[in-house]
């Protein structure tokens, strides 16, 4: 294969996976794991009472079953740090809640899919995910799920600009979760870098979750702007179809 031009990056002579933690004094490990955890915790509490409010799901319904597997499966499934598995637990027992609504709330973004079929769907994808994320934290011995979470957190960001393009609306959504969102991916993605500094794969996958959180922020900010709904006002509501037609209308006019 002597024609071949040269390649421009060689392999990593050591793997950066079987590289260990690195040694982080413990008040700034507790301080950005304590954002993250509280970040998420925040994240899925606000979401809980913006999906009661709306009868909407607040986040995608099929990457709350996703999230939820990583969370169930690394606390009572594999192996993990005992401090990663306190943390992953709590969420897992807030995050049963965000289930329960994704089932119930959840087909009004997928109407395409009959009642039956969005169950089983969902149900299918909690199974898979779970079954998914222990098969990718054993390869890669990921021991505080740091992996497989930024993984996850990828397309859950994702998710959240897909949502708000296919309703059209800042129904089910408020500023306070996506900060929220954003703060705990922030957070996370530092103690992956501090952790695992030799860890090349999170260069791409954290400075990606982080952005997607950023641009959701200014298009649901733009969003609720349109609307007339205040973005700092926990009471306010979603205008309905109708009144967002009604304002679409006097913009056009003025």
């Amino acid at each position: 294969m002597d024609w071949l031009p040269p390649f421009l990056f060689p392999m990593s002579e050591v793997p950066p996976v079987s590289i260990g933690r690195a040694d982080v004094p413990q008040w700034l490990f507790a301080l950005t794991a304590g954002l993250t955890a509280l970040g998420w915790l925040t994240t899925y509490v606000l979401a809980i009472r913006q999906a009661a409010r709306d009868s909407r799901v607040a986040i995608p319904a099929f990457l709350v079953a996703v999230n939820f597997a990583w969370e169930f499966s690394l606390t009572f499934l594999l192996e993990q740090y005992p401090e990663q598995r306190v943390m992953n637990g709590a969420w897992a027992v807030v995050n049963s809640v965000l289930v329960y609504q994704a089932f119930r709330h959840g087909r009004r973004d997928h109407t395409w899919l009959s009642p039956r079929g969005f169950r089983w769907a969902l149900g299918g994808m909690l199974v898979w995910a779970a079954l998914l994320v222990m098969a990718g934290a054993n390869e890669f011995h990921d021991l505080d799920g740091m992996y497989i979470g930024m993984m996850v957190n990828v397309p859950l960001s994702a998710g959240f600009l897909v949502m708000l393009r296919s309703r059209g609306s800042s129904v089910g959504q408020s500023m306070h979760i996506a900060v929220a969102k954003f703060v705990g991916s922030l957070f996370a993605g530092l103690t992956g870098f501090m952790l695992y500094p030799s860890r090349t794969l999170f260069l791409v996958l954290i400075p990606t979750m982080v952005a997607l959180d950023v641009v959701y922020i200014v298009l649901l900010r733009r969003r609720m702007l349109a609307e007339g709904r205040p973005l700092w006002d926990l009471r306010a509501r979603a205008p309905r179809p109708a009144e967002r037609a009604a304002t679409e209308v006097e913009e056009v006019a003025v």
